[in-house]
């Protein structure tokens, strides 16, 4: 267990990914992550064991994760709510989202912790949703887009810069909701 302060940790992890982000993953050495964040080597090696625990451990401390989450009444309300959060927290990730889609590519140990870690929470948080849309009867429990919802919602955190040169904003992932992630379940959303 570390002796960090709370304070300390978050120092150490913004750190990390601000040179994941800069660098990229491959480019950054425990070297430069101790000297950029004023710790020693051996600490954070005794600490995490790799470069790759610690940057997940950094992407799950500072990714704002839900306590609880948001149940509006309706799929579109619970989606929205869960957006509007996450752009509440978000300050421009962009490249350190590009940087560690990369890096998994070549690192399987970052690829499967960051899967395990990072997605698998979010895909469980939208599963919840979508099994209260069906239980609420919004959406048919036989739907075939059930399976490609957790895909068709990252997209535009992945593709939107790469496309247009702007990250998704709320207004954005609002009109995505409603004009592709809503239809393709089977719900009509309401018209502005």
């Amino acid at each position: 267990m570390s002796r960090m302060t709370p304070e300390r940790l978050e120092e150490l992890y913004l750190g990390t990914l601000a040179l994941v982000a800069q660098h990229g993953f491959d480019n950054v050495t425990m070297d430069q992550v101790a000297s950029a964040t004023k710790s020693s080597k051996a600490t954070l090696y005794r600490q995490w064991g790799s470069k790759a625990a610690l940057v997940v451990e950094a992407l799950q401390c500072t990714s704002g994760a839900m306590e609880e989450l948001p149940d509006t009444g309706t799929l579109r309300g619970d989606l929205r709510e869960m957006f509007a959060m996450r752009d509440k927290e978000h300050d421009g990730g962009a490249e350190l989202m590009g940087a560690i889609l990369h890096a998994m590519k070549q690192d399987p140990e970052l690829a499967t912790a960051v899967r395990e870690q990072i997605m698998q929470p979010v895909h469980d948080r939208i599963g919840t949703f979508l099994d209260r849309a069906i239980e609420r009867g919004e959406i048919a429990a036989d739907s075939p887009a059930i399976s490609h919802v957790n895909l068709a919602l990252l997209a535009p955190f992945v593709l939107q810069e790469c496309l247009t040169g702007a990250e998704p904003d709320a207004e954005f992932l609002y009109s995505y909701i409603d004009g592709l992630i809503l239809p393709a379940l089977g719900i009509t959303p309401p018209t502005p």
